[in-house]
């Protein structure tokens, strides 16, 4: 009797918990606010858009003030150069998304007015939908685009990125270096290049990174 007793005491109380697990877990709220997209949060030791928005405003506020742009507009006439942006290769152990690093690149040179810029990236949807207004007989000849009306580009903008960790006591530093260069497409000649370190230093208290 007593070890049924027991037996159903310890089914209440398995009862109970798990009653109290239930509400509390139905109860729990996870809290969120809007953030300022264009503020400064180091959240962790990774490259974060931050990173990718300040690199690529940096990078290309010096790119546009340089001397090439001058000698190329009074050697065409005051034509602004057209620039199509290549690949930025990740160097880092990082799975970092250089996408978001490009599309930065690209809205700094549109938003300039100095610059034109080529959509390499949609090329292939480009080239489809000019095969369906031209080839397919859907559309009206007199309002379907022709093809070989692209203009080529002038030079491509191309780079890395890469990245150096060091850790000790507790305290951790990654600096980021971006470089970019800007390729002459006729003659293959580099007219500019730069770089752009981001350096964060991370602090530890009780433990080792």
């Amino acid at each position: 009797m007593m070890y049924a007793n027991r037996s159903n005491l310890l089914k209440f109380i398995s009862s109970a918990a798990f009653i109290v697990h239930f509400q509390t877990s139905c109860t729990s709220t996870t809290q969120a606010e809007y953030a300022d997209p264009t503020s400064v949060e180091i959240v962790d030791d990774r490259w974060n858009e931050t990173d990718a928005r300040k690199t690529a405003e940096t990078m290309i506020n010096g790119l546009l003030e340089k001397s090439w742009l001058t000698n190329f507009k009074k050697a065409n006439a005051g034509q602004r150069p057209l620039v199509v942006v290549g690949e930025i290769e990740n160097r880092t152990d990082e799975h970092i998304d250089t996408k978001a690093l490009f599309e930065y690149l690209q809205d700094e040179i549109i938003n300039s007015g100095k610059v034109r810029f080529a959509d390499a990236a949609n090329r292939e949807k480009i080239l489809a939908e000019l095969k369906y207004q031209n080839d397919s007989g859907m559309v009206n000849q007199n309002t379907s685009k022709k093809k070989g009306k692209q203009i080529g580009a002038d030079f491509l903008l191309s780079g890395g990125l890469t990245s150096i960790v060091a850790s000790n006591d507790g305290l951790k530093t990654v600096t980021y270096q971006t470089t970019l260069r800007l390729t002459d497409l006729e003659t293959a000649e580099i007219i500019w290049s730069d770089k752009y370190l981001i350096k964060k230093r991370f602090k530890k208290s009780g433990s080792k990174f």
